[in-house]
């Protein structure tokens, strides 16, 4: 499978004539407030031959942590360019929208359903999620898959951070999209994938071994640890102010 650069046929998406069925539902409520209690079921339960549209944690995130796909890896703006630090074979994300046909197809809804949603909407209805969780939410990444396309996915995220701040959840993501205006981001947290423009709040980058991490750099505590310190647990590329951070390049 090729890197699309967002160029698909979203009408052969499976299951989004659901989501497209379900966001109808929604958009013919008449309170403002069922908008927002059904984009929440949307984001817990999903639809009709779908999961939800949020996760929680994963190998390598603590649960504590919220996910959100903006788009997937397939249609990553900056897939297989000098942009991105992992050569295509080697992407994670895709990797596993090439072996399974579920991931893919979600992410793609996911992208679908971010575009449908404003800023707020979207804040008030993550809000309405954790406040039914049995454990504790208090951050969210966004792009575990893809990145940002534009300078309107950056305002729309740092909107969606400003509201957030209020209920104690910090947003942060990783991003190689060196080309956009990351002077917008001034409520969440961005670590940069290259260092090809002076963007984000640190850089984030594979390094081979001890002997080539630079002074000012740390290694991802999850790598040292051996997976015991998970992404959340460890606030490292959550926080704005902190180190560079680094990971083993295999």
């Amino acid at each position: 499978m090729e890197p699309t650069y967002g160029d698909y046929d979203r009408d052969s998406v499976r299951g989004i004539d659901a989501l497209r069925s379900a966001l109808r539902d929604i958009h013919e409520c008449d309170e403002y407030q069922e908008v927002v209690e059904k984009v929440a079921e949307l984001f817990m339960n999903g639809h009709e031959g779908s999961s939800g549209y949020l996760s929680f944690g994963n190998n390598k995130i603590a649960k504590n942590v919220a996910i959100f796909n903006m788009n997937s890896a397939t249609d990553c703006p900056n897939a297989d360019t000098k942009a991105c630090q992992v050569p295509w074979s080697d992407c994670y994300a895709h990797k596993a929208e090439n072996q399974y046909d579920a991931p893919l197809a979600s992410r793609r809804r996911q992208e679908y359903l971010w575009d449908c949603l404003d800023s707020e909407t979207f804040a008030r209805a993550f809000v309405r999620v954790i406040e039914r969780k049995n454990n504790t939410v208090d951050a969210i990444r966004f792009s575990e898959a893809g990145d940002f396309r534009h300078d309107g996915d950056i305002i729309k995220v740092n909107n969606i951070a400003k509201m957030l701040e209020k209920h104690d959840i910090d947003v942060y993501t990783y991003s190689a999209s060196y080309q956009l205006s990351w002077n917008e981001a001034t409520h969440f947290t961005v670590n940069q994938s290259n260092d090809f423009a002076d963007y984000g709040d640190r850089l984030f980058t594979a390094v081979q071994s001890d002997e080539e991490l630079p002074e000012n750099m740390v290694w991802c505590a999850y790598d040292v640890s051996d997976g015991e310190h998970k992404c959340g647990d460890c606030k490292l590329c959550i926080n704005d102010e902190g180190p560079d951070v680094a990971v083993e390049l295999h």
